[in-house]
């Protein structure tokens, strides 16, 4: 018998405090048993005292406290009993997150995280999927802002679009006020560890030799360089999320679920300053990222070798209230199924769109995700991408209600337009 329904692992950290704040703002409307989990009693205790004083929660006594650390593997396993779902904020996951994974599948556990490693994520699939679905289990990263706005995004167009999608793109905007912004020292960690994991990436992909996916419809190819579109500079997203994206497109189309869909992945800027500070930015870390010796001056001296942009203290309040995001996504595909060739007939234009990606976007996105996996129960199982695991419509809606929009914008036929 499982103590907890959810067990949030790291809740002292920078992220993880916003997922404990999101857990006490959820469990005024629906009600689950929850745990957090850390290193130190005392300082799990201090954050749970101050952020039910924020949320207006007088009585948090039903709240247990773990103490676990990612270092004790007993620990871990002792934790991982007492939860029906993991949410696992211990990053970088490339150094932490395989025993967590490891101890979730041996204690029968739903395990959901923030990652946006793709080599990680990867080897969770190829190593541990078959077992997770023997199981029942979901085990399923990348459900902070990477990747949701983006992966969740292109299935809630798939879901409304009126035929066959067969290509989208993405636009990732995130916007900042006037106070600027700053990224928390282990995000850039991961970071830097993703560019120098590259060509371990490439290496681990070619080894897997996966089946290619079909690609349908009118030849699509993803953009590259600058330009501008709509009055905004865009360019090409270095992050994870095409790599989930094509990975929900890959199980669903395997599974017979849907028709894959090719998919091009940006980023634009509401601003110009913004874009060409981090162009002088995005070449200076290039030069020192891409060498052993340039990895360990970004990493021992982060601030001054990021022109101020990371710090340990991360994100300030007033920077991240100020702090907000859109996902534009533009669809094209066939009102008829079956089409492989000729001109798209339909297009679809969406939008996902909510408050500071960093902190409070990312805790509602991995905490929905938790009590739709519990209280909904996954569409499927397995090492999977949240638009693979989640029910799409039951996700949505709770994500709506917690101030995360999914809009349809326009839909558009050689016929008509709407």
């Amino acid at each position: 018998m499982k103590e907890f329904d959810i067990i949030v692992f790291g809740g002292t950290g920078y992220t993880g405090i916003h997922v404990v704040r999101e857990m006490f703002l959820t469990g005024k409307c629906e009600t689950l048993s929850w745990a957090l989990a850390g290193r130190s009693a005392d300082k799990m205790k201090k954050v749970l005292q101050t952020i039910a004083a924020e949320t207006n929660v007088n009585d948090y006594s039903d709240v247990g406290v773990i103490v676990a650390n990612v270092d004790d593997i007993d620990s871990i396993e002792k934790m991982c009993v007492n939860a029906k779902l993991l949410i696992n904020c211990v990053g970088p996951y490339y150094l932490w997150g395989r025993q967590v994974v490891e101890a979730c599948l041996a204690a029968n556990t739903h395990y959901l995280d923030i990652s946006g490693e793709p080599l990680f994520m990867e080897q969770m699939e190829a190593d541990y999927h078959e077992k997770a679905e023997e199981l029942g289990l979901v085990i399923t990263s990348a459900c902070g802002f990477d990747s949701v706005p983006a992966d969740v995004g292109v299935r809630y167009i798939q879901t409304h679009f009126p035929g066959t999608l067969t290509a989208i793109e993405t636009y990732v905007n995130a916007r900042v006020g006037d106070r600027g912004f700053s990224v928390h020292l282990p995000t850039f960690q991961c970071v830097v560890n993703g560019f120098k994991n590259r060509p371990s990436l490439i290496k681990f992909r070619k080894e897997r030799k996966l089946s290619k996916v079909p690609k349908l419809g009118a030849p699509f190819h993803p953009k590259s360089g600058v330009w501008r579109e709509n009055g905004l500079f865009c360019s090409p997203f270095a992050g994870s999320d095409r790599s989930v994206i094509m990975r929900t497109q890959r199980y669903l189309y395997e599974k017979g679920l849907s028709a894959p869909a090719q998919a091009g992945v940006y980023m634009s800027f509401q601003s110009t300053a913004l874009f060409l500070y981090l162009c002088v930015f995005g070449v200076f870390f290039l030069i020192l990222v891409n060498t052993r010796f340039g990895r360990y001056l970004l990493l021992k001296y982060p601030k001054i070798f990021t022109l101020g942009l990371v710090s340990a203290e991360g994100a300030t309040p007033e920077q991240i209230e100020q702090a907000s995001f859109s996902v534009t996504l533009k669809g094209q595909g066939y009102s008829y199924s079956g089409a492989t060739e000729g001109d798209p007939d339909v297009t679809v234009e969406g939008i996902v769109s909510g408050p500071d990606p960093g902190y409070v976007s990312c805790s509602r996105f991995v905490t929905q995700a938790a009590y739709s996996v519990l209280k909904h129960g996954p569409s499927n199982v397995g090492v999977l991408t949240p638009g693979a695991m989640l029910d799409i419509p039951d996700y949505v809606e709770r994500l709506q209600k917690r101030g995360i929009s999914f809009q349809i914008t326009k839909t558009s036929t050689k016929s008509s337009t709407e």
